[in-house]
């Protein structure tokens, strides 16, 4: 488990600044989210490329609730 520390922990530091910024100033949150589609238009390229990005979610995450058990 000890290499898998800094992926849980970096994971675990977005779900904070996310939670953090959904409380307490949501529209920089929407600024960011508009920010970041404008920059690198992840939408088009995450529903053009659904199945392999599918698969890597849902092996990450099986991969993430198994170190986590």
């Amino acid at each position: 488990m000890q290499g898998y520390d800094f992926y849980i922990i970096f994971v675990a530091v977005i779900a904070f600044v996310t939670g953090l910024l959904l409380m307490s100033s949501p529209k920089t949150l929407i600024k960011a989210g508009e920010l970041f589609n404008r920059v690198y238009n992840v939408e088009s390229v995450v529903y053009t490329k659904r199945v392999p990005f599918g698969f890597a979610y849902i092996i990450f995450g099986g991969i993430l609730l198994f170190i986590l058990w």
